[in-house]
């Protein structure tokens, strides 16, 4: 039964941190208690629950827009709900049915966040995977005689490779293949670089630095369709040095725009052709310069590889 008394909660976090109760807590619990609290009373009131002493369904409304209202690592929501134990038994409150709330909300509250955690951790791996690769390479004459800003635009095509083909397509390199290689390089590379990336130097390294990544997977066994890797990077080479085009790349972002606002489901590729024809016919000046007629429906960008790049490109910045 919940608490139907007016008692106002008076014990501040100040006072919650010098009392015992908090300094039973565990290390990671008292880092983050004064954080946690202060969060979790401003989402109390941003949510209006904060009326009169906490009960079970104040608990229950305010933990449930916490996520929504904080940016936290994981370790801050597994310490939610043994800080807020503390904290009410610190106010001498009814702690049992309180308690039982934190816990009722607790799955809910660290599910999430523990699902973020585990994919920061499996990419945090391929990015130290890439990285001992790159090293390695690094030791080839062909690579080290390069400029810094050629490195640079080497290290940035291996790792922006890599990254799409484990981390976005799940497969290791022993199952890379020439379709799927073919789907990222012309489909969600480009737009994975930060745009001081997309300049004419990095395209013209591409096949250079393919060639040089299969090469050193397949001489360390780690790669089964080298051959046929290779021979599609010789093949595709005029097409990849030249697949970035800033027009093309603006008039994409604008096509995906104007999608995004219309609501058209981009895996429907009968709506995404017909929307595309739509869209053309609106923009005949733009279409005209941009595209001949057979190329206007075959290229478009779906709105998830957009996000996606979006995503990865912030965590490059942190990681890289």
């Amino acid at each position: 039964m919940e608490q139907t008394d007016e008692v106002v909660d008076t014990l501040t976090v100040a006072d919650f941190l010098a009392t015992t109760q908090f300094k039973k807590l565990s290390t990671n619990q008292q880092k983050y208690a004064k954080t946690i609290l202060t969060d979790v009373l401003a989402a109390r009131k941003t949510v209006d629950l904060n009326q009169g002493a906490w009960t079970p369904r104040q608990v229950a409304g305010t933990l449930a827009a916490l996520p929504n209202l904080v940016d936290q690592p994981h370790v801050y929501y597994v310490a939610v709900v043994p800080v807020m134990t503390a904290y009410f038994e610190a106010q001498g409150q009814q702690v049992k049915p309180l308690v039982a709330a934190l816990k009722e909300a607790r799955p809910a509250l660290v599910a999430k966040h523990a699902e973020a955690a585990q994919e920061e951790a499996d990419y945090d791996e391929v990015v130290q995977q890439v990285k001992q690769w790159v090293q390695a390479m690094f030791e080839q004459p062909e690579v080290m005689n390069l400029t810094v800003a050629d490195q640079h635009h080497f290290v940035t095509i291996v790792h922006t490779t890599a990254e799409l083909m484990i981390t976005g397509r799940k497969l290791a390199p022993k199952d890379w293949d020439v379709d799927t290689l073919s789907g990222i390089m012309f489909g969600p590379f480009t737009h994975l670089l930060d745009e001081r990336d997309r300049v004419s130097g990095l395209f013209q390294l591409v096949p250079f630095a393919l060639t040089t990544l299969f090469t050193y997977l397949d001489q360390t066994n780690q790669l089964t369709h080298a051959a046929a890797l290779q021979d599609w990077v010789l093949k595709q080479h005029e097409a990849l040095v030249t697949m970035y085009n800033p027009e093309l790349e603006k008039f994409y972002e604008g096509l995906t725009e104007a999608m995004q606002q219309a609501g058209v489901d981009t895996q429907d590729h009968a709506a995404v052709d017909r929307f595309t024809q739509s869209y053309l016919r609106a923009h005949p000046a733009v279409s005209r310069e941009l595209f001949t007629a057979d190329r206007q429906l075959k290229r478009t960008k779906p709105v998830k590889q957009i996000k996606y790049s979006r995503k990865q490109r912030r965590r490059r910045r942190r990681k890289r």
